[in-house]
């Protein structure tokens, strides 16, 4: 009975509902379990090798135990044949050497029932200690697969609250943060208002004149809001006519371009050669025009558009760099277009008789044709102030009337 329910110690355990016990509880007790299972191993190996040496104490006790009856039958033979040659033995002798051979015998007895005893005792150490090896095994072969199931998914069970508790304590504190900032707003604004309160409270024991330069200090500063207003504004729209003065600065270089290089065969033929240039040569002569006349490095000239903070620098600075960077691009345009007028003025060539040892030019210099000379000594294109749309527009409606 006690080896059955021994047997079904182990199967109950397997069977049990999964615990709730942390991870470091459960390995204390394996390692426990560990160090018991090899303890009790190595008693059994103990106590097996003691019950060999008693099996063999035992043979060799019983074989003792017939060498000495043997030798006792032998002297007691003995002794009465010495008896039986000397003397009569009497009874008294025969009943005392009798009660001896009795006490002699029953001492031995009782010594082989005592090893008997101990040999059962053993033997019922022997089979308990095989019933815990067995279930032992058992527990190593079945039942700590399963609790190394149980471990590996408590080890998960105790990752995911891990991960709430995170979770949890990044919300709460997020929580914190905000309710912190909405009892800070929240004593700002009665700090604010108390503050109010107490300004008009305090303006109630002052005189008339002190509070009027109160008001008059608030209605100022709301003025002042108003102007920076304002200011901001004025300069997003000066920004803006900026940018639209520079891209129709843009748009009439391109225009002049497009004029002067229509203008190149005109020149030719008008006002310095005789004949016409071949197709081929105006063609090479248009290129040589356009690569030198282009509109990137005229475009170069002009300066970008200013950003934001450029608005913080003084006027003068933007006068300066607007007469640096605009003077010298209307002059050459300026120039250029008077250049063409003259140009376009010509009448038609008319052949003329040529006198041999002389040089005469087959068409009159007018006077209207400014020179380069005026033009390096500093006569032409001379701007003092700003570019206005008024003036690129007025250059727009010149150009759309030639």
């Amino acid at each position: 009975m006690e080896e059955t329910k021994k047997k079904k110690k182990p199967e109950e355990q397997v069977q049990e509902p999964e615990s709730d016990l942390p991870e470091a509880l459960l390995e204390y007790h394996i390692a426990a379990k560990e160090a018991a299972i090899a303890w009790v191993l190595f008693h059994l190996k103990g106590l097996e090798e003691k019950i060999k040496e008693d099996i063999k104490k035992n043979v060799v006790l019983k074989e003792e135990q017939k060498v000495l009856i043997r030798s006792l039958v032998r002297q007691i033979e003995e002794k009465e044949k010495k008896r039986d040659e000397k003397e009569v033995v009497t009874r008294d002798d025969v009943e005392e050497s009798l009660k001896a051979v009795f006490q002699f015998v029953k001492d031995k007895e009782q010594l082989l029932q005592d090893l008997h005893f101990q040999i059962e005792e053993t033997k019922k150490k022997i089979v308990e200690k095989q019933r815990e090896r067995d279930y032992w095994l058992e527990y190593k072969n079945v039942g700590s697969k399963i609790h190394a199931e149980r471990i590996s998914s408590l080890e998960k069970d105790i990752a995911d609250v891990k991960y709430e508790l995170e979770r949890t304590e990044e919300y709460y504190s997020e929580a914190l943060k905000v309710v912190r900032e909405e009892n800070q707003k929240m004593f700002d604004r009665h700090m604010k208002l108390l503050s109010e309160e107490a300004l008009k409270n305090a303006v109630g024991y002052l005189d008339k004149n002190c509070r009027r330069e109160i008001e008059e200090n608030e209605w100022l500063k709301e003025e002042v809001k108003i102007y920076r207003k304002e200011e901001k504004d004025l300069k997003a729209s000066v920004q803006l006519l900026e940018e639209e003065n520079t891209s129709l600065v843009a748009k009439l270089i391109d225009i002049k371009l497009q004029h002067l290089r229509a203008s190149g065969h005109l020149f030719h033929t008008k006002g310095v050669g005789l004949q016409e240039l071949p197709k081929d040569e105006m063609k090479r002569e248009k290129r040589k025009y356009t690569a030198k006349t282009d509109g990137k490095s005229l475009r170069s000239a002009i300066p970008k558009i200013r950003s934001k903070t450029d608005y913080k620098k003084p006027p003068d600075s933007d006068e300066k760099l607007r007469k640096k960077f605009f003077t010298p691009a209307l002059d050459s345009l300026l120039y250029e277009e008077e250049e063409f007028q003259a140009y376009s003025k010509l009448g038609p060539l008319k052949r003329k008789l040529l006198v041999v040892g002389k040089a005469v030019s087959t068409c009159k210099e007018t006077e209207e044709m400014p020179s380069w000379s005026h033009r390096e000594g500093g006569t032409v294109g001379k701007s003092d102030g700003r570019i206005t749309a008024k003036m690129i527009k007025a250059l727009f409606k010149e150009n759309d009337e030639n």
